[in-house]
């Protein structure tokens, strides 16, 4: 009898982050616009994903990101295509940082892309002087919620915030205490 022999079809992808300039923001809105438009109908209604998407990421919504203070928004690159992003502010809490935007497009998702950005995000946050941070997730987004616990994140409550159109955004809060000093990531700033 012949063993058979197990042989990966492909090779993971080559990642790389990139800060994300006020040019890049038509590029984020495309990545936005697909993602959730693949990811979100298991969750949100479709009209909700279109209100959603008009709110929070067209150009105007996105450019604070790239222009605050303690701000930032990152690109991951798949084999040097974008696959997904990451946008962060300086929150209202003493010492923390929010983590905004977090999306992966399917083809790369399970790659590691997810968990580069948080640690871009958490580097981020450390220089800015943040201890903690945090982030607000779909209650009924399972497959985010246990990538959030996979990388440390605990829950910390639980909101129901009324997002204008008669939507609302049902979230968990999950919190992660950010180690001092960098994390070490082997991706550029």
């Amino acid at each position: 009898m012949i063993a058979a022999m197990l042989v990966p079809t492909s090779s993971p992808p080559r990642l790389a982050l990139a800060p994300a300039p006020e040019a890049d923001l038509p590029l984020v809105e495309r990545l936005a616009n697909a993602i959730w438009r693949e990811y979100y109908p298991a969750i949100l209604s479709a009209a909700q994903i279109d209100y959603m998407l008009a709110r929070g990421y067209s150009g105007d919504a996105l450019a604070p990101f790239v222009r605050n203070d303690g701000a930032g928004l990152a690109i991951l690159s798949a084999d040097g295509a974008p696959a997904g992003f990451a946008a962060w502010y300086r929150a209202k809490e003493p010492s923390t940082t929010k983590l905004d935007k977090l999306y992966v497009d399917a083809r790369t998702r399970g790659s590691g892309g997810g968990r580069a950005l948080i640690a871009h995000v958490e580097e981020a946050a450390q220089r800015d002087g943040s201890r903690t941070l945090i982030l607000n997730v779909n209650r009924h987004n399972a497959k985010s919620i246990a990538a959030y616990r996979a990388c440390g994140f605990a829950l910390r409550g639980e909101v129901v915030v009324d997002i204008g159109n008669g939507f609302v955004m049902d979230d968990y809060v999950m919190a992660k205490p950010l180690a001092s000093g960098g994390s070490g990531s082997i991706f550029q700033s």
